[in-house]
This record gives C-alpha cells, sequence and structure tokens, in this order.
C-alpha cells in the first residue's frame, strides 16, 4: 500500500509540475530551490510559497492525527483514515481543476494548496506508521541510504521499491496526460488513494490483523 502510495505521489508531483507553474506539491526541496529563485526575481515565488505553507499545514495536522492516535488503536486503521482524507483532498483539487481548468490563477492557486496540503497530511501519518525504508514522497534520503548503506536486502529492496514507484508515477502520469486530457492523472490518484483506503480498512479489521499492529 505504500508503494501505492508513493506512485500516486509522482502521479500528483508531475502533474502539478506540468500543468501549475512548475511547482512541486511533494517535493519540498525543489520548492525551496524555485522559491529562493523567486525571490531574486527569477520567476514567480508565490506558488512555491503557497505550496510550502500548505504542506506543512497538511504535515501539522498529520502529526496531531498521529500523536491522538499512537497506541490506542490498529495503524492499519490509521493508514485508511488518513488515506481517506488525502482521497478527498486530490478529489476535491480535481473537480477544480476539471470545472475550471489550469490556467485560471483563480482555480491554480486553490489546487496548489489543496494537493501540497494532502501530501503533507500523507507524509506525515505514513511516519507515524513507521515502516522503515519505505518512503512516499521523500527520496533524497532514501536514494542515499541506497548507495551510502550497508544492510540487509530486504531494507535496501524497500528503498528501491518506493524510489521506482515515484518513478513510475511520474512516468505514468506523463503518459496520462498526453493520451487522454490534463487532470486525468490526479483522478487517477484519487481511484488509487480510494482502493488503498478500502483494501487496508478491510485488511486492518479482518481476523488475525492485531499480530501487525
Amino acid at each position: 500500500m505504500l508503494a501505492a502510495l508513493a506512485f500516486t505521489t509522482g502521479m500528483i508531483d508531475a502533474s502539478s509540475f506540468l500543468d501549475l507553474g512548475q511547482v512541486f506539491v511533494a517535493a519540498m526541496t525543489g520548492n525551496v530551490i524555485i522559491l529562493g529563485l523567486g525571490l531574486a526575481g527569477h520567476g514567480t515565488p508565490l506558488p512555491s510559497a503557497l505550496s510550502l505553507v500548505s504542506f506543512a499545514t497538511g504535515a501539522t495536522g498529520g502529526g496531531v492525527v498521529v500523536l491522538s492516535w499512537s497506541g490506542r488503536r490498529h495503524r492499519g486503521l490509521l493508514l485508511a483514515a488518513g488515506t481517506a482524507v488525502q482521497a478527498a483532498l486530490v478529489c476535491g483539487a480535481s473537480i477544480l481543476a476539471s470545472r475550471y481548468g489550469f490556467a485560471d490563477l483563480r482555480t491554480r492557486w486553490p489546487v496548489i494548496m489543496t494537493l501540497a496540503l494532502s501530501l503533507g497530511w500523507q507524509y506525515a501519518v505514513v511516519r507515524g506508521i513507521r515502516v522503515p525504508d519505505l518512503n512516499t514522497t521523500v527520496v533524497t534520503t532514501t536514494l542515499t541510504s541506497l548507495f551510502a548503506e550497508s544492510v540487509m536486502p530486504s531494507r535496501q529492496g524497500r528503498r528501491l521499491v518506493s524510489i521506482c514507484a515515484l518513478l513510475a508515477g511520474a512516468l505514468v502520469s506523463g503518459l496520462l496526460r498526453w493520451a487522454l486530457f490534463p487532470t486525468a492523472p490526479l483522478w487517477t490518484a484519487v481511484l488509487i488513494l480510494t482502493g488503498c483506503t478500502l483494501i487496508v480498512y478491510v485488511a486492518a479489521t479482518r481476523p488475525g490483523a492485531e499480530r501487525w499492529r
């Protein structure tokens, strides 16, 4: 499921970069660089600033939920609830983009903020689940660990899966946008997130699920 979330992150971030004015909603390192360039007069800093603030807001909200959830209920239910919230946010952004397009700034900025909020929320929830070496948003640390650290093959495999899932998501996003319509990657992400929510919820509530609490 985390690999699927990483895949949707690649799709959403690629879509935002291509259609929302070369701004990231997941890769905040890139936004910091773009913001610095914008403040220096090379481009517009506002979209990157909005994305950074929205991502931080989502991460804060997700962190509060993780703290309140910790030790009380199954972590699978935390993942299901967190993914359901993200699916709703991405769905809202997709409706806005489909109805008004990406060109109108009155639409573009709310879409940027909603998508960044959803990914900040997602990453906070994923960190709260504490699955080692399987990030859904950040790959710089994962890529460094993959080549700089010598650990058991299973951990290296998870790191590679995380990187490849993001790469595949970006690739599929570009293909869908080219073959269908600009908002196709966002709607596909909504479907995947909804499917992940249902699968994780069923898995976390079935008999024997307490063994992986």
